[in-house]
């Protein structure tokens, strides 16, 4: 410590650097972690999702049925219901690396849910089946031409990071429960 007239001014500690370490190692752990639960839950939803076929009319239409109707519907609580599972354990991870930094940990978790939802989406989108327009106007008919994976909402992806606060918002008041009967 220095001291110049009445301020004293202290040199930086060895653990001032640590914590900038700390928090860089997390956000890089949580980086990858986010990739990792994106690219697994976009798979996820392929392996769930079976898109609606329509079936190609002797007019060139191209008809859906009821039950390929409620497939589409079905492909989007899909991914709502994967949304769900994967948020909460985005909530948690969050809490986990980011805890000490007091309130900003809510928006960390609501970023991350987002990046994990969007890269569900493409990721699941891009495993297909894809070029809907394409496929289409390449059948004859009788074909049957199944509906590209896609959202048919894109609001649905914010669902994810609205879940991925739950946990954060739980963890954080037993926390302080926890704290106040210490």
């Amino acid at each position: 410590m220095f001291e110049l007239g009445d301020e004293e001014i202290s040199q930086p500690t060895p653990s001032d650097g640590w914590l900038n370490l700390t928090i860089r190692r997390a956000a890089i752990v949580y980086v990858v972690g986010l990739i990792v639960a994106g690219l697994f839950a976009g798979a996820l939803w392929h392996w769930l999702s079976t898109p609606p076929n329509y079936t190609i009319g002797d007019d060139q239409g191209a008809i859906i049925t009821e039950q390929g109707l409620s497939q589409t519907f079905a492909m989007d609580i899909w991914y709502v219901f994967i949304g769900l599972a994967v948020a909460l354990a985005v909530g948690a991870f969050t809490w986990g690396l980011f805890h000490r930094l007091g309130w900003p940990v809510v928006l960390i978790a609501i970023v991350g849910a987002l990046l994990v939802s969007v890269l569900c989406w493409q990721f699941g989108h891009l495993l297909g089946p894809r070029g809907f327009v394409d496929r289409i106007a390449w059948a004859k008919p009788g074909d049957r031409v199944p509906m590209d994976l896609d959202l048919h909402s894109a609001a649905l992806v914010l669902v994810w990071p609205l879940v991925a606060n739950v946990p954060v918002l739980l963890l954080a008041l037993w926390s302080q429960w926890r704290e106040a009967h210490r």
